[in-house]
């Protein structure tokens, strides 16, 4: 893989990580805007807490390179159960965010998915000619 595109990776991966942090600080703050989200789409407050400690736990794991595939996917499913938590309370834009966090979570662990297969390939290679 170019180097450039290597960068670019770990920058969406950094970032993606960022909010992820930040949003689960909001969470675990208990800031008014969120209480009043998880009021609106019916969940209990422990389930805030809850997610926010899930948020930042993936958040931290996703910028480990040997986890990142397992923190992207973890935290996809998250995402997976807001869309469809988002989409049963009504909530249109809070939707379109969890949607759009479900796209670059699949595509993070996409690329690394792919990154994983090709070492394991090249290593494979190796031994064949050993």
């Amino acid at each position: 893989m170019k180097r450039w595109m290597r960068i670019v990776g770990w920058i969406v991966v950094g970032l993606t990580s960022l909010f992820y942090i930040q949003s689960g600080i909001q969470k675990l703050a208990g800031t008014e805007e969120m209480i009043r989200h998880f009021q609106e789409i019916g969940y209990p407050d422990w389930s805030r807490i809850l997610i926010g400690l899930v948020e930042i736990a993936g958040a931290v794991l996703l910028v480990w390179p040997r986890l990142t595939l397992y923190a992207a996917t973890a935290l996809g499913l998250l995402m997976i159960g807001a869309v469809v938590s988002e989409l049963s309370a009504g909530q249109g834009f809070g939707t379109l965010m969890a949607a759009q966090w479900l796209v670059v979570l699949v595509l993070i662990a996409g690329v690394r998915l792919r990154i994983v297969f090709q070492s394991k390939s090249k290593s494979k290679r190796v031994e064949s000619h050993a």
